[in-house]
């Protein structure tokens, strides 16, 4: 009886443990690109509620999975221990977009979650692109 009792507790620990790395959901229903001002993607509006949407529950300012936090625009600037994740102007030399296209390691989101879908991603990219501003 102990024995089930301990496969159990294992079974519910691990999938808590994926459950809290799953990045708030990781939402695959399509985006609206909101604009700021300037007519550039807005960081406030549509970038951050992507990376808090897929990455919050690794990438907390608690958590910081990989040195690499998303708790705040500095912070995502900044990028973790492989080095900086944007790369302002040059989405391709950006390692986020390496990551979510699994074109460069780290994959991310894991296999686990689901994937950034294709809107997601252009809006990532159309936001390097020009220039990842905090806006």
């Amino acid at each position: 009886m102990s024995k089930v009792f301990s496969t159990i507790i294992f079974v519910a620990a691990v999938l808590a443990f994926l459950v809290g790395c799953a990045g708030g959901g990781g939402s695959t229903e399509p985006i609206t690109v909101v604009r700021a001002a300037d007519g550039n993607v807005s960081f406030a509006s549509t970038i951050n509620p992507i990376l808090q949407d897929h990455c919050i529950r690794c990438h907390s300012a608690e958590k910081a999975s990989g040195g690499f936090s998303i708790a705040s625009y500095d912070t995502i600037m900044k990028g973790g221990s492989m080095g900086p994740l944007i790369i302002p102007g040059n989405p391709d030399g950006s390692l986020i977009i390496g990551s979510v296209t699994k074109t460069k390691t780290p994959n991310m989101p894991p296999k686990v979650f689901p994937a950034l879908t294709d809107d997601r991603i252009q809006a990532l990219r159309e936001w390097i692109t020009q220039g990842a501003t905090n806006n």
